[in-house]
């Protein structure tokens, strides 16, 4: 679970941005554990000998944060942060109730308008398999209730 090498050492790594690493590495050392204004943690990263990879000579501040009990488990590569951040909670819930992709296609005449956005939605939805088996187990998808109700669409006198 090392980073890179990128930086200084190896300027045509892909997480390279404008001469920097995008994700920060490599890493200070420190001597206790901090919280950054995010809510991250900045880790405790112990001064350790470097040791030689390749052509590459690595310390402790490559090592990405990872849980060795998680990594044996699923035979992975998995990173762990800790975020101690309301940002948090909104990241997953944005993840979770986000929308799912759609695209619909009509071929009409040129300069002709009519468009439905109604059935646009309805014919352009795709549902996914975990949101389908959700559904079908009729399981909540959350403990709120929209104000919105799909109402019956009809023509006046109909």
């Amino acid at each position: 679970m090392v980073q890179g090498p990128c930086g200084t050492i190896n300027i045509n790594s892909p997480c390279m941005r404008d001469g920097q690493c995008c994700k920060s590495f490599p890493k200070h050392f420190k001597d206790d554990t901090e919280e950054n204004v995010n809510g991250y943690p900045i880790y405790r990263r112990r001064a350790t000998e470097p040791v030689q990879v390749g052509k590459y000579s690595i310390d402790n501040r490559w090592v990405v944060p990872y849980n060795p009990w998680l990594l044996k488990k699923i035979n992975a590569h998995i990173n762990v942060e800790v975020c101690a951040s309301v940002k948090s909670v909104k990241y997953l819930y944005k993840y979770v109730y986000k929308g799912r992709d759609a695209a619909s296609v009509k071929i009409q005449k040129e300069g002709a308008l009519d468009h439905d956005e109604i059935l646009s939605f309805v014919e352009g939805r795709y549902v996914s398999a975990p949101e389908a088996m959700w559904r079908l187990n009729e399981f909540n998808l959350s403990h709120k209730y929209h104000t919105v109700v799909r109402l019956a669409v009809h023509l006046p006198q109909q």
